[in-house]
């Protein structure tokens, strides 16, 4: 199956500024008030801080299977004004005044009042319901990047293989390989990292946010030393949802499999990267709960031994291609 991800970064210009304030005047329309006034808000966010669409689709022997828009704007409603109110039939058309904050300031503060004392429920409300959708749709960006790992996150290059038996008449299929980062993964990565980071206001580059996201990498076509960029968040969950994403069942393994003339499996196994067993330097780290590390640059070498039992060397008797794929630990159960 082939996975096409296609980011496209929007920005559109802001219109109809009314006062000193910069308000936006947006139309939305709904079934009800609040429907209508939830349309008008989307509209104000997508035109003061830009907007992503984020379009995934899958598809199998060039038939589309699925198609899936989402909208992610980096913005929230800080205050707005009722203008007008019309309903035709069952539709409501709301006119607002719209006064749209960068949802990128530290320690998430939405909305406060005028005064100690007093707090305007509706516009704090606003403020904290388009901020977190805001986020859910920053997740859903992620996600369509994330959901291709490790399958596209990585790429494994095979030598010529070694057959021999050991001590025990095991018949050992040695298979050299390289493995490294998908540096269009790599890409895709930077690129949605940017779009969703927090613009938080820290001081200096050895200063923490909540979270960090550090990558680097170098382009495989360039001579050049590489980068090292380094995105900041507010939030702590969605660095702990990028790690989930990397272990458990979603942890990278290497498959080996065995074919016969006519493409049947003959024999399947899996092997951990030794990476991930502390025998050579990590592709990632995570051990400090507040960063997330990706070392796009590094890369492993090493063999994959695949051991064959004397009761199953017509494995290797009708054995026509090896094939080694980069899958993710759930794939590795049967």
């Amino acid at each position: 199956m082939l996975r096409l991800l296609c980011l496209v970064a929007c920005f559109l210009f802001v219109g109809n500024v009314v006062a000193a304030e910069k308000y936006i005047r947006v139309f939305g329309e709904g079934n009800t008030i609040e429907q209508a006034k939830e349309n008008a808000f989307r509209t104000a966010v997508q035109q003061r801080a830009g907007a992503i669409v984020l379009s995934e689709r899958q598809a199998n022997s060039g038939k589309l299977e699925k198609d899936n828009i989402s909208l992610f704007s980096a913005g929230y409603v800080d205050d707005f004004k009722i203008i007008d109110v019309n309903q035709s039939g069952s539709t409501i058309k709301i006119t607002l005044d719209v006064l749209v904050a960068d949802s990128k300031i530290l320690n998430q503060v939405l909305s406060t009042g005028k005064t100690n004392q007093n707090i305007n429920g509706e516009r704090a409300g606003t403020a904290l319901n388009t901020f977190l959708d805001q986020k859910q749709k920053g997740d859903r960006v992620l996600d369509a990047v994330l959901k291709t790992y490790p399958k596209n996150a990585f790429k494994v290059e095979q030598k010529s293989y070694s057959l021999y038996v050991d001590s025990y008449r095991n018949t050992i299929l040695e298979i050299p390989y390289s493995l490294k980062w998908n540096y269009d993964f790599i890409v895709s990565m930077n690129e949605a990292m940017s779009l969703v980071e927090d613009k938080v206001n820290i001081i200096g580059f050895l200063n923490q946010a909540p979270s960090n996201v550090i990558i680097m990498a170098k382009n495989p076509k360039d001579f050049l030393i590489g980068s090292k960029n380094y995105y900041k968040f507010n939030d702590r969950i969605l660095l702990d949802n990028i790690k989930d994403s990397l272990l458990g069942e979603n942890e990278l393994r290497m498959m080996v499999l065995i074919l016969g003339s006519s493409g049947d499996m003959l024999y399947r196994t899996c092997f951990t990267p030794i990476t991930l067993v502390g025998r050579s330097p990590a592709f990632y780290g995570i051990g400090d709960p507040k960063v997330l590390t990706i070392y796009g640059n590094q890369v492993e070498t090493s063999s994959l031994n695949v051991v064959i039992a004397p009761e199953n060397n017509f494995v290797i008797q009708y054995a026509s291609r090896i094939e080694v794929s980069i899958v993710a630990a759930r794939e590795c159960r049967w």
